[in-house]
């Protein structure tokens, strides 16, 4: 009788297997890039108050004034060396085909100008020592005389921030 349950047990397997081949496990690889960064905390911090330096920001048309709508931001600044200041590393401007709209740009109430000999202090090393939030504001130059010409502008704004002992 046992070599009868054997054939039986042997046909079962063999009618199975095809049913687990059908259950097989699908993969999908993903590869996640992590990057941080630990700054010195004695050392300068600048940080965005949410991460918006690294998105495009929009000055939208205001129908009503038919300007430009400022960009308002903040960023967070400490730093164990002294007073923060900062300046801009280039002229900011928006640019479409041949056309320019100046902007300026401001750091915690203060102007930036062009060039370290412009710097402007935005916070004292009072303030840098404890941490202080800033408010970043972009305004478009006021139109000449017709309103801005007709385009797609686009353009940068490079800050730099320095803190040190004097």
């Amino acid at each position: 009788m046992r070599l009868m349950t054997f054939p039986r047990a042997l046909v079962g397997a063999l009618l199975l297997a095809p049913l687990s081949a059908l259950a097989a496990v699908e993969q999908y690889p993903l590869q996640v890039t992590v990057e941080a960064v630990v700054p010195s905390p004695t050392g300068l911090q600048i940080s965005p108050v949410g991460d918006w330096a690294g998105r495009v920001q929009s000055m939208r048309w205001n129908l009503a004034t038919e300007r430009l709508d400022p960009i308002r931001q903040q960023l967070d600044m400490k730093s164990g060396l002294g007073a923060i200041v900062a300046y801009l590393s280039s002229e900011a401007l928006l640019t479409s085909a041949g056309n320019q709209i100046g902007l300026t740009v401001s750091v915690a109430g203060q102007e930036l100008g062009v060039g370290a000999a412009a710097a402007a202090e935005v916070a004292s090393a009072t303030e840098a020592a404890a941490s202080k939030r800033a408010a970043v504001e972009i305004l478009a130059a006021a139109p000449v005389a017709g309103g801005y010409a007709q385009g797609n502008y686009q353009g940068n704004v490079f800050m730099m921030f320095e803190s040190g002992t004097p």
